[in-house]
C-alpha cells in the first residue's frame, strides 16, 4: 500500500499548523492576580510600566470623549456660542481624532485574542495614546490661553508644560529600576527602597 497518497497537500498542512499554533497561544494563561517578574536572578526586572504615563492616558481617552462631543455640538450650533474655534485648534481637534482612531485599531483587537497578553502587545496603542495625550494637552492649553491676555496666557502655557515636563521626568526616575533592575528586598519587606513605590497591593515587586 503506498501511505503517500493519503499525504496532507501544503494548504491543509498550512491551516492544520495555524490552527495548533492558535490552539496553544489560547492556552496560555497568567498566575491569577500576580505581576510576573522577568528575570531569574537577584536582579529583578518588574515589567510594570510608568504608572503615571499610563494613567494619564487613561484619563486623557476620556477627556478626549468630551473634547470630541462638546466641539461636535459647537460646531452644529456654532451661532449659539460665538466665534468658531481658531483654525490651529481645529487641527489639533483632526490629529486628535485620527491618533484615537490609530489607539482603537491597535488596542482593540487584542480583545479577541484569550491567551495572555504582556506589554509588548499594548505598546503599539501605547504610541498613540501617549500622542494623543500631548495633543490634547496643547488643545487645551491654547484654549485656555484664548481666555487671557497675552501675557498672563504665555507664563500659565510654561507654567503648566514645565510641571508636566518635570512630573513626567521624575516618574520615569523612581519607577525606572523595575524596568532597567532592582535588587534588595521586596516592597512588602523591611527596609526595601521599592516600598514607597508600592502604591497598589497588586504590585508585587
Amino acid at each position: 500500500m503506498n501511505f503517500s497518497v493519503y499525504a496532507s497537500g501544503f494548504l491543509e498542512r498550512l491551516i492544520e499548523s495555524h490552527a495548533v499554533m492558535l490552539q496553544g497561544n489560547a492556552g496560555l494563561k497568567p498566575k491569577e492576580g500576580e505581576g510576573q517578574f522577568f528575570s531569574g536572578s537577584a536582579h529583578r526586572i518588574y515589567l510594570l510600566g510608568n504608572p503615571v504615563v499610563w494613567w494619564a492616558n487613561l484619563a486623557f481617552l476620556g477627556i478626549f470623549c468630551v473634547v470630541f462631543v462638546t466641539n461636535s455640538i459647537r460646531e452644529k450650533r456654532a451661532s449659539a456660542f460665538g466665534v468658531p474655534a481658531p483654525n490651529n485648534q481645529c487641527k489639533l481637534l483632526v490629529s486628535a481624532r485620527w491618533q484615537c482612531c490609530c489607539w482603537l485599531l491597535h488596542y482593540v483587537p487584542f480583545w479577541a485574542m484569550g491567551r495572555v497578553l504582556y506589554f509588548h502587545h499594548y505598546f503599539p496603542a501605547l504610541v498613540f495614546s501617549s500622542m494623543l495625550t500631548g495633543t490634547l494637552t496643547i488643545y487645551l492649553l491654547e484654549s485656555i490661553r484664548s481666555y487671557l491676555s497675552p501675557e498672563l496666557g504665555r507664563t500659565l502655557y510654561h507654567c503648566i508644560m514645565g510641571l508636566i515636563i518635570s512630573s513626567t521626568v521624575y516618574s520615569f526616575y523612581l519607577f525606572s529600576p523595575l524596568a532597567y533592575g532592582m535588587s534588595g528586598p521586596m516592597s512588602h519587606e523591611p527596609n526595601s527602597t521599592m516600598t514607597g513605590l508600592k502604591w497598589l497591593e497588586s504590585w508585587e515587586f
